[in-house]
């Protein structure tokens, strides 16, 4: 990093004392405090997009976020040795814990207040925005053809988990078609329509680890990600991940739903997409879509215990969908 570390001293306004990684990134030790340094591997217009939809949110008083840092320049991207970087100032505190009723209300009224403050985005004339609105019958059409292809490798290969998949996938594909079947059958173009007039954004990644707690408030990180998309998709994502920790408790799920209201409204036809959301299985998709995509010799290992979570939530989840459904 000793390159790397003497061009950012030429291109940032800071004097580095010393660069160390940590995770997928590294931070920067200077004269101002600590800086997080990222390397990105896609285009400076998109990069461009995020700045402008992180600034958009800190100008609405959505403050607690990870801004990019200017260069000399003044751009939020430094290209140097051939590689991208994004300089951002460190968010001091702790990870959500999902497992904290306390932390899960709190993220999901700053999920709401992101949601709020994301209002009126017009990206910068320079950037390539990342639109996912009205894209999600193509989605749900695209992942359940994925499932019919890996149902035909399964039954080629007939190995011991190509069974065992075997046994699970026609329930899975059924519960998916029905889903995408609910969206061609709801307001799902309306809701569109109304969020395009909103142009309102979402993190798309919020998850516990861009989440960050400390005594005085809840900040977010991590836009990379971001794009315009119904605020639903967040709260489905937020709802998931919690669920999978309370064997898909209905009044956990409530919990998150009353505080994320009690911020910004969901209306009645966001509602019922979000409950199509949370029907598609999207874990199941995941879990074998990688395990047929990925190396034969590594797969094994993880898939098992994964597509035992999967099995194991099926009852909670028929459960839920069932009471989620006359909410």
């Amino acid at each position: 990093m000793q390159d790397i570390d003497k061009e950012l001293s030429k291109i940032y306004d800071f004097d580095i004392d010393r660069i160390y990684p940590l995770k997928n990134y590294y931070i920067i030790e200077t004269s101002q405090g600590k800086k997080v340094l990222k390397s990105v591997n896609y285009s400076p217009e998109r990069i461009i997009f995020v700045h402008g939809a992180k600034e958009h949110l800190y100008n609405n008083d959505f403050k607690s976020i990870d801004r990019y840092l200017y260069n000399k320049s003044g751009s939020p991207v430094s290209f140097v040795n051939g590689v991208f970087y994004t300089v951002s100032e460190a968010v001091e505190g702790r990870e959500c814990d999902f497992n904290n009723r306390d932390d899960v209300i709190r993220a999901s009224k700053t999920l709401a207040m992101l949601h709020k403050a994301s209002k009126g985005y017009i990206p910068p004339q320079n950037s390539i925005a990342k639109d996912d609105l009205g894209k999600l019958p193509e989605y749900f059409n695209k992942r359940l053809e994925e499932i019919k292809r890996t149902k035909k490798i399964a039954q080629r290969e007939k190995g011991r988990f190509d069974y065992l998949i075997l046994e699970y996938i026609d329930y899975f594909y059924e519960l998916g078609e029905n889903a995408l079947e609910r969206v061609y059958n709801s307001m799902y173009n309306e809701v569109v329509k109304k969020s395009c007039e909103d142009r309102s954004f979402c993190h798309h990644d919020y998850t516990h680890c861009n989440i960050i707690c400390n005594n005085s408030e809840t900040s977010v990180i991590n836009f990379e990600y971001c794009s315009f998309e119904l605020k639903v998709y967040d709260v489905a994502n937020l709802l998931r991940r919690k669920m999978r920790k309370c064997n898909w408790n209905i009044d956990e799920a409530m919990v998150i739903i009353d505080a994320y209201t009690s911020i910004e409204p969901i209306s009645k036809e966001e509602f019922e997409i979000l409950k199509i959301m949370l029907q598609f299985p999207q874990k199941f998709w995941r879990v074998i879509n990688r395990y047929y995509n990925s190396r034969r010799i590594r797969r094994e290992k993880s898939f098992v215990a994964r597509f035992n979570e999967v099995i194991e939530e099926i009852e909670y989840h028929k459960k839920f969908l069932n009471e989620f459904n006359k909410v």
